[in-house]
């Protein structure tokens, strides 16, 4: 995954995170990985997170922009939105988005989101 993509996946983590207009400290733990590897700094983090659990536009935005390669994100986004133990109806609205943009088939996308909810059973 190139650099530009690795910010656009954690842009779209932190939507994830703040469907539910917060991001739990879970959830940011599980983002923070992805920071390190980036190489973002803590005001441009704070930035994003500020915007993903306020600013709707945000999450139009990712919903244009993410390019990433589809079974990693989709990896790294389930992760954050089961980080908190539990999957919103926002999360997988988002999720949905997100795995669309990614070219993850419907059918694919709902075995891992019933695999998922599973686990967090």
């Amino acid at each position: 995954m190139t650099p530009t993509q690795q910010i656009e996946l954690l842009r779209a983590a932190c939507c994830v995170a703040g469907i539910d207009k917060e991001a739990s400290e879970a959830e940011m733990n599980v983002i923070d990985k992805l920071v390190k590897k980036t190489g973002v700094g803590r005001a441009s983090l704070q930035a994003m997170v500020d915007r993903a659990t306020s600013d709707e536009e945000f999450y139009k935005e990712q919903f244009n922009v993410l390019k990433a390669d589809p079974s990693e994100s989709m990896s790294f986004l389930l992760q954050v939105a089961m980080a908190d133990g539990k999957l919103t109806d926002g999360e997988i609205h988002v999720l949905a988005k997100l795995s669309q943009r990614l070219s993850v088939s419907t059918e694919d996308f709902q075995r891992l989101i019933s695999q998922v909810n599973e686990m967090l059973s």
